[in-house]
C-alpha cells in the first residue's frame, strides 16, 4: 500500500520564483523529488490544485496530452471555469509516466489579493504492477503577489540564493544602477534597457527579502524576492558522456559554497552521488561533477540537487554508448563557450575555464 509523506517529495518550479500577477498566465513545473522503492522501473503521477482558502485559486491548462484538467465533481471545466458547487480545478496525469516531471499553465484570478496556495500530491510507484513499495508525497506552496520588478536566474531557473546571479527586469531601468537585496549590496555585472544582472552577496539573509534598484535622479524601485540557501540553475548546453566517464555541469545558485560539497544528480530520478565546487575565478558560478552510471544510451531528464533543492528546469541529458578506456583518455567537448574535460577521477581543478567565456552567456 502507498504511504503518504507530507512536506517533501514534491516540488513546484516557477519562472520568477514564488510570485504571481493577477490574471497573468505563467508556466509551472511539477517535479517528483521523492524516490520510488524501485527507481529503475518506477512510474510517476501527480495532481495539483490552486486555492484561495476554499475558493478557486485560478485556472489550470494542460500543455500536452499527458495532463488533463477536471473540476471537483469530476467533469471538465467549462470555458468560464468550474461550477460554484465544485469551484476547484485539478490538473493530473492522464497516464503513468517514466519521467517525474510535468509542465502546465496556471492563470491566477484577475482579482486575486494576498497569498495563494498550490497543493500537489505525487506518487512514485514501483512500476511492477503490485501494491508494495509505492510512495505518495504531499506538499503545498505559498505564492505571493509580485512587485513591479521581475527576477529570475540565468539559464532559466526561478530562484535566488547567496552568491548567485539573477537577472532583474522592469520598466525604466536605465542608467547605472545600485542594487541591494535584503539590505546587502549586490554586485552589478551588467545593465541595459530594462535589464540588470546582479550577483547576490554571500551573506544575504534567507527567506522573504526586499530587492531595491536605485538610479540617479529617480525614486528607488522595490519588490519582494524569496531567497533560499541554494537554487541551482544549470547551463542548458549539456555535455555528452558515456557510462563510466565523469561529466561536468556548470551552474549558478550553489549558495555560499566555500568548499566542495556533496550533491546529487538525478537522471529520471535515479540518484547519483556528485560533488559541487565553486568555479575557480568565476564569481557566482559553480560546477557539478559526477560519474555516469551504467545506463542504456538515451536522453535522461536531468536534475542537479544541492542542499535539498534541485534546478527548476526541464533538461534532457544525452548518454551515449559506452566507450573503451583508450577512448576515455581523449574524451572531452565544448559546453557553449566553456571547455569541459572528461577525467578519471574528478577533481576541483579538472575544469579549464576562461573568465570571459564563462560569463558570456548571461553577462
Amino acid at each position: 500500500m502507498g504511504t503518504a509523506t507530507r512536506g517533501e517529495g514534491a516540488a513546484i518550479y516557477m519562472p520568477f520564483g514564488p510570485f504571481y500577477r493577477p490574471g497573468v498566465p505563467q508556466r509551472i513545473l511539477v517535479h517528483v523529488t521523492g524516490q520510488s522503492a524501485e527507481p529503475v522501473t518506477a512510474l510517476y503521477g501527480f495532481q495539483l490544485s490552486a486555492r484561495l482558502a476554499r475558493e478557486s485559486g485560478g485556472r489550470l491548462r494542460a500543455l500536452g496530452r499527458e495532463i488533463f484538467v477536471q473540476c471537483g465533481d469530476g467533469r471538465p471545466p467549462a470555458e468560464t471555469g468550474c461550477p460554484a458547487g465544485a469551484p476547484l480545478e485539478f490538473a493530473q496525469h492522464s497516464r503513468p509516466s517514466r519521467e517525474p516531471m510535468w509542465e502546465l499553465e496556471w492563470t491566477p484570478p484577475a482579482d486575486a489579493r494576498g497569498p495563494l496556495e498550490l497543493y500537489v500530491a505525487v506518487n512514485a510507484a514501483n512500476g511492477l504492477g503490485d501494491q508494495f513499495g509505492d510512495r505518495i508525497f504531499l506538499n503545498s506552496f505559498a505564492v505571493h503577489p509580485a512587485g513591479s520588478l521581475h527576477f529570475r536566474q540565468p539559464f532559466g531557473g526561478g530562484g535566488a540564493s547567496p552568491n548567485g546571479w539573477i537577472e532583474i527586469y522592469g520598466n525604466g531601468l536605465t542608467g547605472e544602477p545600485r542594487v541591494t537585496i535584503g539590505g546587502r549590496e549586490a554586485l552589478v555585472g551588467y545593465w541595459g534597457a530594462g535589464q540588470i544582472n546582479a550577483l547576490l552577496a554571500a551573506d544575504v539573509p534567507l527567506g522573504m527579502q526586499t530587492l531595491t534598484v536605485s538610479m540617479a535622479g529617480r525614486e528607488p524601485v522595490s519588490s519582494p524576492i524569496w531567497i533560499t540557501a541554494t537554487s541551482p540553475s544549470l547551463y542548458t548546453e549539456l555535455p555528452k558522456a558515456s557510462p563510466g566517464q565523469t561529466a561536468v555541469l556548470y551552474a549558478t545558485g550553489c549558495g555560499a559554497l566555500t568548499e566542495p560539497a556533496e550533491a546529487e544528480i538525478r537522471m529520471h530520478n535515479r540518484v547519483i552521488p556528485a560533488m559541487a565546487y565553486r568555479s575557480p575565478g568565476m564569481p557566482g558560478l559553480c560546477q557539478f561533477q559526477f560519474e555516469i552510471p551504467d545506463v542504456e544510451p538515451n536522453l535522461y531528464l536531468l536534475h542537479a540537487c544541492l542542499g535539498g533543492r534541485c534546478n527548476g528546469q526541464r533538461l534532457l541529458f544525452p548518454v551515449e554508448s559506452k566507450v573503451n578506456k583508450s577512448a576515455d583518455a581523449d574524451a572531452g567537448g565544448t559546453l557553449g563557450h566553456v571547455r569541459f574535460v572528461v577525467v578519471e577521477p574528478a577533481g576541483a581543478g579538472d575544469v579549464e575555464m576562461d573568465p570571459r567565456d564563462v560569463a558570456d552567456p548571461f553577462l
